[in-house]
């Protein structure tokens, strides 16, 4: 049964995994991204089927690029002091929601699957609408936001999801970087021959024994996920918490500085971003990044309690709504889209709005050897 469901997972492009390898790709380098044109309200839309559910072996990843950085990988600021003993608190004082009885899947067959793995190749999409942006940070997704935090530079960040599996994925990480001095130590730490000494300090530093066993269990599946977003990265010369030394020492020193935190939100339900928002106020922070992944290609339409939700983080003019669309046959990855947050909001409270076509238009036609990134500007009418 359960090789089964992972069968469907990677089938549909929910995880993508290979046993403990990063797998190359002879793929030449194409020169840029593509900016796909965001398709108006007024377009007819178009009904995509779930794809197929079968059994595929992983894929060699196409290696997109995105427009060459200067010789130079080191950017952004350094991270903020430590958070006070006060501030920390309040971070940590918000609620979390309740575990779902049921975890949502695109399809049926891949409900209530754990992702402890990303499987969006091409987040840098993102970097140059996030870089430097400052303010907090809020994202779903077991490994996404290291990335973002290094290239947005948050003043604190809340890593979020509905899985508790994920949470422990973040207590790994945490632990990790509280002892992996540099990126190199830290990606060492999933080779094969770091296994014992890893565990070692995992159950010496985490109460909870299972993040240890999560570890162990899935070393091969991290090693996997880190050495090829690193791979990737390093090809398109892209500064990152995995390929740039000083963005890593920022990420470290964000998470040893108090500043993180990682805790059980359900974007549907009514405790978990209603207290990020409350937190943020009083910590005097504006949240300029929001980042669902494909979670609207989840639902239906959208509940009343998501658009409060949102509504209920301080934000101003250059928040983003950052969401990811599936567009995996083509390409096996996404069509990355950003969104003004606020702009967002308009268009939820605007009548006869509810669904995510509603709102940006049918999901436009990716490109297999391109990073296909999508601007969205327009306003409700």
């Amino acid at each position: 049964m359960r090789a089964h469901r992972i069968a469907l997972w990677l089938a549909v492009g929910q995880l993508a995994c290979s046993p403990g390898r990063a797998r190359t790709s002879s793929s030449p380098e194409p020169a840029a991204p593509v900016f796909v044109p965001a398709p108006t309200r007024e377009m007819p839309r178009a009904i995509e089927p779930p794809p197929p559910v079968t059994v595929v072996s992983p894929p060699a990843a196409v290696e997109p690029t995105t427009p060459q950085v200067a010789a130079t990988l080191i950017e952004g600021p350094a991270a903020p002091a430590p958070a006070s003993p006060a501030q920390h608190a309040r971070l940590l004082d918000s609620p979390e929601d309740p575990e779902p009885k049921l975890r949502g899947g695109i399809v049926k067959e891949l409900e209530d699957v754990s992702y402890i793995v990303g499987n969006e190749w091409s987040l840098d999409a993102f970097r140059e609408v996030i870089t430097g942006l400052g303010g907090g940070y809020v994202g779903v997704g077991p490994d996404q936001a290291y990335l973002m935090m290094g290239w947005q530079r948050p003043e604190f960040a809340w890593l979020i999801d509905y899985d508790p599996k994920v949470m422990r994925v973040h207590a790994m990480y945490h632990a990790l970087l509280r002892h992996c001095g540099s990126r190199k130590e830290f990606l060492a730490a999933f080779e094969p021959e770091a296994t014992d000494a890893i565990a070692e300090m995992l159950d010496d530093t985490v109460a909870d024994d299972r993040v240890r066993r999560l570890y162990r269990n899935n070393r091969d599946m991290f090693r996997w996920r880190l050495r090829s977003i690193e791979r990737k990265l390093a090809r398109r010369r892209v500064p990152s918490w995995l390929t740039d030394d000083e963005t890593y020492v920022f990420v470290r020193e964000l998470v040893l500085g108090g500043r993180v935190r990682a805790l059980r939100v359900n974007l549907l339900d009514d405790l978990g971003m209603v207290g990020i928002g409350d937190a943020a106020r009083e910590l005097g922070v504006v949240v300029r990044v929001v980042y669902v992944s494909n979670a609207e290609e989840y639902w239906e339409q959208y509940a009343p309690q998501f658009e409060r939700n949102l509504a209920a983080l301080p934000s101003d003019a250059r928040s983003l709504l950052l969401r990811t669309r599936l567009v995996w046959q083509v390409n096996r990855d996404y069509v990355y889209n950003a969104q003004p947050l606020q702009d967002f909001l308009a268009w939820l409270a605007a009548p006869g709005v509810e669904t995510l076509e509603d709102v940006v238009g049918p999901k436009p036609a990716a490109q297999r050897d391109r990073i296909n990134f999508v601007l969205t500007t327009a306003r409700p009418p």
